[in-house]
């Protein structure tokens, strides 16, 4: 019976299509693992952003209505920013406008590690009314507004509405997130300056089974801006 010869691959040859498929697998999964990191790299930034700019947002509307700023003190800097509405700023009298609540609020940052800031580095917020005295005769009387009234202990602490602002929030130059000194380019006592540094570092962020120090980048940016109280008496040193 005569042979048919049939055409088909070496061994050659199927050795070096394996080896090109192989490559191809391989470059297929370097390219998706590369574009899988850099996609959760932006979202983690872009969400740590996000929480910044709420906060920063969040501060910059309460601090525009402010009558009276306590903290930081003219020409002074520090981690708590303490104010408030409907306090005459030079006599300390309140309420200013009698048809108007008086509140006063609270920044502040912790660097106290706890279940709602494991980062050990969180921006809270601070906040309540303030009930006039009955028989008010300001400002001689019992309702004159001093820079003890903030009854704020511990930052998170439960004194008033307590908010958590943002974690992974650190001071630009410790302890320093709120400003009113003249060499951070603040001229008057009624603009303030605020920094809000965020920074998140994958070598010290990594749990049991999310270790992220292989696969992400170190994040570390800030947001400034600059308030203007616009609110009449806000002149003299000690404010």
């Amino acid at each position: 019976m005569p042979f048919k010869f049939r055409k088909g691959f070496t061994l050659a040859e199927l050795v070096i299509a394996t080896l090109i498929f192989g490559f191809m697998i391989i470059s297929l999964a370097l390219i998706y693992s590369s574009a899988n990191n850099h996609l959760f790299h932006n979202y983690r930034m872009n969400t740590f952003k996000s929480n910044a700019s709420i906060a920063m947002k969040t501060i910059t509307s309460k601090l525009q209505e402010a009558n009276r700023i306590d903290a930081p003190g003219f020409d002074a800097s520090g981690a708590i920013l303490a104010f408030a509405v409907n306090v005459d700023q030079l006599s300390g009298c309140y309420p200013v406008n009698p048809a108007e609540p008086v509140r006063w609020h609270y920044f502040c940052h912790s660097s106290a590690v706890t279940s709602e800031c494991p980062s050990g580095s969180c921006l809270y917020y601070h906040t309540d009314t303030i009930v006039v005295p009955s028989g008010n005769n300001c400002p001689s009387g019992p309702s004159v507004w001093t820079t003890t009234d903030y009854p704020v202990l511990a930052c998170g602490g439960a004194y008033g509405t307590v908010t958590l602002l943002s974690s992974d929030i650190f001071p630009k130059t410790a302890p320093e997130l709120f400003s009113r000194r003249s060499i951070d380019g603040i001229a008057g006592s009624a603009l303030v300056n605020i920094s809000l540094r965020v920074r998140w570092d994958p070598v010290t962020n990594n749990t049991t089974g999310r270790d992220f120090r292989t696969t992400d980048k170190l994040i570390d940016t800030t947001l400034n801006t600059t308030v203007r109280v616009n609110r009449a008496g806000l002149s003299g040193s000690g404010f």
